[in-house]
């Protein structure tokens, strides 16, 4: 699920690198991948300063990684790039990451207080497909889709079809769910027909929701639905309660709870055409989510549909709800790169 470099090769690297000061070295580069795994599940979580203090400590001690994640949190915050984000954007591109080498290629508001946006735009482009594309041609999905995302910026979109519809083939999750996505906006892909673009789209959805990406179960239920296909809607609603997604844990939580009822209580438009509603198994998942995130909406949820719930349903909804995500960190799913 992560996106860090494995333990095992940073060490190995650090034995070629520092071999005069083996066991310091070792140690700095454990502890930097240690602190940039901390703060990506922060991350992930959407605790933004608090992964922000970890992947500035790991930063300090040269993981690249981590610097273009502070980088990242810093232009998320200012909504363009500033002088401390552009220093750890460089840092994590002498470091060889390409996401990083993106972000100073990019043009607009996002370049912010730099002095000119496209002052070396043309080498940053150039040195991250030196990097990834032998990489995607020998057949890295993560490469695709890095190739995918450097040509996106450099403005081929025919290319970047190319790449990303190469990564979904290879069984790329993430990519599948982006085909579908991009499918979906008729952003990119020609189709004499609307209805073959959305034969393919459930396609993508459907390949990456196998694999278990959240995202996709999402999407695709939704799609479902609107289009009438609720029995296999009914599934992907199932399937949502089992993974560490925020939003689908909500949206599974209050369908299951609801049922049928959710044409009465929200809308008719909602509704997945439940047989009966599931209170204590519904109000459990969503008791649990708002235990572990402490967000409003699980409960507006429940409030939403309290004429349904007597206290007996909410006790045992709740000693239920004890046994639910425990020790599971319930994510966001972000992208690395603003796709």
């Amino acid at each position: 699920m992560f996106s860090g470099r494995s333990l095992a090769r940073i060490c190995g690297l650090s034995l070629l690198l520092f071999a005069g000061f083996p066991v310091l070295a070792q140690t700095d580069l454990e502890t930097a991948e240690a602190l940039f795994q901390e703060g990506y599940i922060l991350y992930q979580k959407n605790y933004s300063p608090n992964a922000f203090a970890k992947f500035k400590e790991a930063a300090k001690l040269g993981h690249a990684e981590a610097a273009y994640y502070a980088g990242n949190i810093l232009r998320r915050n200012s909504t363009y790039i500033t002088p401390e984000a552009e220093e750890f954007y460089r840092q994590a591109a002498d470091g060889g990451d390409v996401y990083a080498m993106l972000r100073l290629a990019q043009k607009g508001k996002m370049c912010g207080t730099l002095r000119n946006c496209d002052y070396d735009r043309e080498e940053w482009l150039a040195r991250a497909k030196e990097i990834a594309l032998p990489k995607a041609e020998a057949g890295d999905l993560e490469a695709m889709k890095a190739v995918y995302s450097i040509y996106r910026v450099a403005g081929d979109k025919n290319a970047a079809w190319e790449w990303i519809q190469r990564a979904a083939e290879g069984g790329h999750a993430f990519s599948q769910y982006w085909v579908a996505i991009l499918l979906d906006e008729q952003e990119m892909g020609f189709y004499w027909t609307e209805s073959g673009r959305r034969e393919d789209m459930l396609k993508w959805l459907r390949a990456s929701a196998r694999q278990g990406f959240p995202k996709a179960m999402r999407k695709l239920a939704v799609k479902l639905r609107e289009q009438g296909q609720f029995e296999e809607g009914r599934y992907w609603i199932e399937k949502m309660a089992g993974t560490d997604y925020y939003d689908a844990l909500l949206e599974a939580g209050g369908q299951i709870m609801m049922g049928p009822d959710v044409a009465e209580v929200m809308s008719p438009d909602f509704s997945y055409h439940f047989k009966h509603p599931s209170p204590v198994e519904g109000a459990a998942l969503l008791l649990a989510l708002h235990r572990e995130k402490g967000k409003d909406m699980p409960m507006q949820l429940i409030e939403s549909y309290q004429d349904h719930l007597t206290p007996e349903i909410m006790d045992e909804a709740e000693e239920r709800s004890k046994e639910l995500l425990v020790n599971t960190p319930i994510i966001y799913y972000l992208p690395k790169f603003g796709m």
